[in-house]
């Protein structure tokens, strides 16, 4: 976000949308950082933000490899596992096929599929972002920052 400070009407709008899909859905944070993971699995800064914070939800060591290599872990409960399956077709610029978009349908309400999609959407914005302007990670001790306060936004909530 600092470094689209650099345009402040563009960081009001993209700070709107990350308002909304880290705090305004009706998605868990297990959820929510799933999205993020699938989203941004094969970009540094995005994994270094979303693993921790995936992790303090409940996703094991195990189960993020398994994200990173672009598969679902088949231990995640079935909303999760519909959820990773659906975003990883966003990421991946691909149509919803009909099987797919039935398994959202019996775990999501219609508002929290496009949840998913806009967290999707905007996770692979960000991701692009972060590459195109050469974004660095931050520090270990900012990282943490971010992870206690996004817990602490989210009510700790998994």
């Amino acid at each position: 976000m600092y470094t689209l400070a650099l345009a402040p009407p563009g960081l009001a709008a993209f700070a709107a949308l990350n308002t909304y899909t880290q705090y305004g859905t009706h998605l868990t944070l297990l959820q929510r950082e799933l999205t993020s993971l699938v989203a941004t699995r094969d970009v540094h800064y995005g994994w270094a933000h979303h693993a921790p914070l995936a992790m303090a939800a409940g996703v094991t060591e195990e189960q993020l490899i398994l994200v990173r290599e672009g598969r679902v872990p088949r231990d995640l409960a079935p909303p999760e596992r519909a959820l990773c399956d659906y975003a990883f077709e966003i990421s991946s610029g691909r149509r919803i096929p009909p099987r797919m978009a039935e398994a959202m349908r019996d775990h999501f309400a219609p508002h929290q599929i496009v949840d998913v999609a806009l967290l999707t959407a905007y996770s692979i914005a960000v991701a692009a972002l972060a590459l195109g302007l050469e974004v660095p990670i931050e520090p270990p001790e900012t990282l943490q920052f971010e992870l206690e306060w996004q817990r602490h936004r989210s009510g700790g909530n998994p």
